[in-house]
Formats: C-alpha cells, sequence, structure tokens
C-alpha cells in the first residue's frame, strides 16, 4: 500500500523546497523526505 505512493512522492518533493514546505505537513511524505 506504501509502495506506490512512496513512488509518486520521492520523486516529487525531493527537486522542490517548497514541497519540503507540503511534505513537513504531509504525514504520509515527511517520513520519506
Amino acid at each position: 500500500i506504501l509502495q506506490p505512493k512512496v513512488l509518486s512522492f520521492i520523486p516529487t518533493n525531493t527537486p522542490t523546497n517548497k514541497t519540503l514546505t507540503t511534505t513537513k505537513n504531509n504525514p504520509w511524505t515527511w517520513p520519506w523526505s
């Protein structure tokens, strides 16, 4: 269940600083950031 989400999130939150902020608020992404 987590794998497909991780694959979608990792490339998205890595390149942008803006995403890092969103990631901080997103419990789904912050652990993989």
